[in-house]
């Protein structure tokens, strides 16, 4: 697996960074989408159909990124693998500091991704209960608020400072 690894790093660099960018652009920027238009859509419109139109578009937004997801996390893996053996040794030493320093914010910006998937994991879940007016409070529109008003913004935040790390990285090289 490692030889793989190391053989589509070699031949094919940009396009795993192309597809690992790409990848990014459409999570962060598709969820800056969503938030603007959930935002400011609906204004006049009544909170049950309110709800029903934000749930819809971020179901369909999530269903739409899924693919994206996994292939910024196999590409991530690529690269990360693909440079941990520029910082640590088989015996676990570090060979150079400079490559641990820069493996530990390619670790940082991985963990970075995951809390956001876990945070999607809970946005679809709130979403779940809100449709099936399972929420403890007057009206299911109130569920969304979390989203909308939290979690949401907190992806955009965290999506765009592992992409600042990002490119910090790539200019390390």
């Amino acid at each position: 697996m490692r030889d793989f690894i190391y053989q589509v790093m070699t031949d094919y660099t940009n396009l795993v960074i192309f597809l690992h960018v790409l990848s990014a652009v459409m999570w962060v920027g598709g969820m800056m989408a969503i938030l603007v238009i959930t935002k400011t859509a609906h204004k006049g419109v009544s909170d049950q159909r309110r709800l029903t139109g934000r749930a819809t578009l971020i179901k369909s937004y999530f269903k739409f990124l899924s693919p994206f997801i996994v292939l910024s996390v196999i590409t991530a893996l690529f690269m990360a693998l693909g440079y941990k053996d520029n910082a640590i040794a088989e015996d676990g030493f570090i060979i150079d500091f400079q490559s641990m320093e820069i493996y530990k914010s390619i670790t940082l910006k991985g963990s970075i991704w995951g809390a956001m998937v876990m945070n999607m994991i809970l946005m679809v879940w709130i979403i779940a209960k809100a449709e099936a007016d399972g929420c403890k409070v007057q009206k299911s529109a109130d569920c969304m608020w979390l989203v909308n008003t939290y979690l949401l913004p907190l992806n955009i935040i965290m999506g765009t400072a592992a992409i600042y790390i990002g490119v910090s990285i790539r200019h390390a090289f």
